[in-house]
């Protein structure tokens, strides 16, 4: 009886814990106490994430890095190059990476004079199901 008793209890801590990937609400204003959040780091899963635009001689050049927190055993990142022109940005290239925990990738394509930028998109899955994903904004790059 015990053990089902724990069990429930488990059951209902994960469930609210966004163990799905849905995060707990709570509605302050219902609360005899005010809502503290602090977090050093902007990411559950991951902890360290950038995108790195270079052209020389015509050759774009991307590094995409991510390397996820401990328990993190997914992570997928799609980096996209654009073109500036016409004033707006334009799709020019783009890349898809699948790996574990951390991932360090370069990604190559040839441009002509132009204006360049460079961003990804992170997803990252955690052991306990949990997962998140989050846009990193790259440089800007004049050739």
């Amino acid at each position: 009886m015990i053990k089902r008793k724990i069990f429930l209890m488990m059951a209902v801590v994960i469930t609210f814990c966004g163990i799905v990937g849905e995060p707990l609400k709570i509605n302050a204003d219902e609360l005899d106490e005010p809502v503290i959040i602090e977090q050093d780091d902007p990411y559950m899963f991951v902890n360290y994430a950038s995108c790195t635009l270079s052209i020389t001689s015509g050759c774009a050049s991307v590094r995409s890095i991510v390397n996820g927190e401990y328990g993190t055993i997914y992570t997928g990142i799609s980096v996209y190059i654009e073109k500036y022109e016409n004033g707006s940005w334009h799709s020019y290239a783009s890349w898809t990476h699948n790996g574990g925990r951390s991932q360090d990738n370069t990604d190559t394509t040839g441009v002509g004079h132009g204006t360049y930028r460079a961003w990804m998109t992170v997803s990252a899955t955690s052991v306990t199901g949990g997962c998140e994903e989050f846009n990193v904004d790259g440089n800007t790059v004049g050739y």
